[in-house]
């Protein structure tokens, strides 16, 4: 492998108004209210669903009654999204975990889908079936120490596992439940990876077990992805931005050298297929096809983001993560049938079944709207979010082994046209409101409906009301543990 130096010169630097911190490519929230419609905001005090405190000591195995709201809200769908307007945030972590319980006790769900890597979720799906080993081995965060470039443990056999990135306490915790639900259940819940690996980080993940596939059916084809690991390992790391800002210093047409193995290798899967499934078998060819194609996608992915540092974002570029994230769960629920239903978690942004400005600098596309599209209303995304308290602030930084910093922040006073802004009259508890049935109130009397909702410690511009089915509201939202 060469050297990272070998390969590295300054080449970006000083050809465009480079951006030091993403969130300058948000518009700035310029309120079209001066205070949020008096009626709407009524209306969510009068018909907002109250739910379970989840204040300390918050019992997860409490009874479920206070959600049986969700069952009409569900109906028969056959995936329910269930958002979050900032990673890391305690409140969300618990929330959904009740409602994962509901869905799967009450409504039968038999997939937990979350915005994690595919190649990675493989490991952590054999864990909740009963595997060995703990699950903070798998997903425990770091603690902030740098990470290597391998992304592999060993287990207790001596086989190598792929680790993805790590996640609070309190989706582990979710995990820790389905391990238990699991052991005694007529119908297990599997568990479902659907990002690229490490969102972004690293080829590895999916490279390596695609080079343990091509030792036994195409051996000629491991030089592409010898090619492959070369340039990109020396700038992986533990999310995209690490060879994001890398790659501003790496020499264009190595990066094109990287794409076209890339592209190569893909090409070599499509036209023998038939031989790599002979072979393998379908299931195999399966996997590493889509292995593949998330080596192609991270490829893409860090590229945009490295533009987007550069001054250059290109919203119809992001796009190409959102594509992979969709296409990864609906080909999962095309094999498994049509009585297979999906609990989704992930970012709002992602989940959101509205498609963002074709002009501005986010993706165009995302995964919820790509699944709207499929799916109709066999999708049905619910927004977390939250008014008071802390969240969390991401601030990109060249220097740290994630390419970010996970910093503290006080949640931003509710902007007057935000969804937000219409739960100021509920306190104390969370809040659920049927969004579908908040816009057709709000249409029927010509109110304003809301414009944005948060994103972090900023708000997106959409259409809230149309992007979710379902919006719930904490009134104080705190740091996961792993994030103190």
């Amino acid at each position: 492998m060469n050297d990272q130096n070998n390969h590295h010169h300054d080449y970006n630097h000083g050809t465009h108004n480079s951006h030091g911190d993403l969130r300058d490519l948000l518009p700035p929230a310029e309120p079209t209210l001066a205070a949020a419609p008096a009626e709407l905001s009524q209306w969510v005090t009068r018909h907002a669903s109250r739910l379970a405190g989840l204040g300390p000591g918050a019992d997860l195995e409490a009874p479920l009654d206070d959600l049986e709201p969700l069952r009409a809200l569900v109906g028969d769908a056959r995936v329910v999204a269930l958002g979050e307007s900032s990673h890391q945030i305690r409140e969300f972590g618990l929330l959904r975990h009740r409602i994962l319980r509901f869905l799967v006790e009450k409504l039968g769900f038999t997939v937990y889908a979350m915005e994690y890597g595919a190649a990675e979720g493989r490991a952590v799906d054999a864990w909740i079936q009963g595997g060995p080993g703990d699950i903070d081995d798998l997903l425990a965060p770091d603690d902030g120490a740098a990470r290597s470039n391998s992304t592999e443990d060993e287990d207790e056999d001596g086989s190598r596992v792929l680790k993805g990135l790590g996640q609070p306490v309190e989706c582990r915790d979710t995990l820790r439940w389905l391990r238990r639900h699991n052991a005694g259940a007529a119908h297990p819940v599997r568990f479902v990876g659907c990002d690229i690996p490490m969102a972004g980080g690293s080829l590895a993940p999916v490279l390596e077990p695609v080079a343990a596939y091509l030792t036994t059916v195409d051996r000629g084809a491991l030089r592409f992805l010898d090619t492959a690991l070369e340039i990109s390992e020396p700038i992986a790391g533990g999310t995209v931005m690490v060879p994001a800002y890398a790659r501003l210093a790496v020499d264009p047409a190595e990066q094109d050298r990287l794409t076209t193995a890339l592209s190569r290798l893909l090409g070599r899967f499509t036209d023998l297929r038939e031989i790599y499934t002979e072979r393998s078998s379908p299931t195999a060819y399966a996997t590493a096809l889509s292995d593949v194609r998330a080596a192609v996608t991270t490829d893409r992915a860090q590229r945009a983001m490295a533009e987007a540092l550069s001054g250059a974002p290109d919203g119809v570029d992001f796009a190409t993560r959102e594509r992979y994230l969709a296409d990864t769960l609906l080909e999962h629920l095309e094999r498994s049938g049509p009585g297979v239903r999906v609990v989704l978690v992930g970012h709002n942004a992602h989940l959101q079944r509205s498609a963002n400005q074709a002009d501005g600098p986010l993706a165009v596309t995302t995964m919820g709207h790509l699944l709207a599209r499929a799916l109709g209303t066999d999708y049905v995304p619910l927004a977390l979010t939250g008014n008071g308290g802390e969240t969390v602030e991401n601030v990109p930084d060249r220097d740290h082994p994630e390419g970010m910093r996970w910093g503290r922040a006080v949640t931003p006073e509710a902007a007057p046209d935000s969804v937000e802004a219409l739960f100021a009259g509920v306190s104390g508890e969370p809040a659920l409101v049927d969004a579908r049935a908040l816009r057709a109130y709000a249409r029927r009397h010509g109110l304003p409906e809301p414009v944005r909702t948060r994103l972090d410690t900023a708000f997106l511009e959409i259409p809230a009301l149309e992007a979710f089915d379902g919006i719930i509201c904490v009134p104080d939202t705190t740091l996961s543990a792993d994030a103190q």
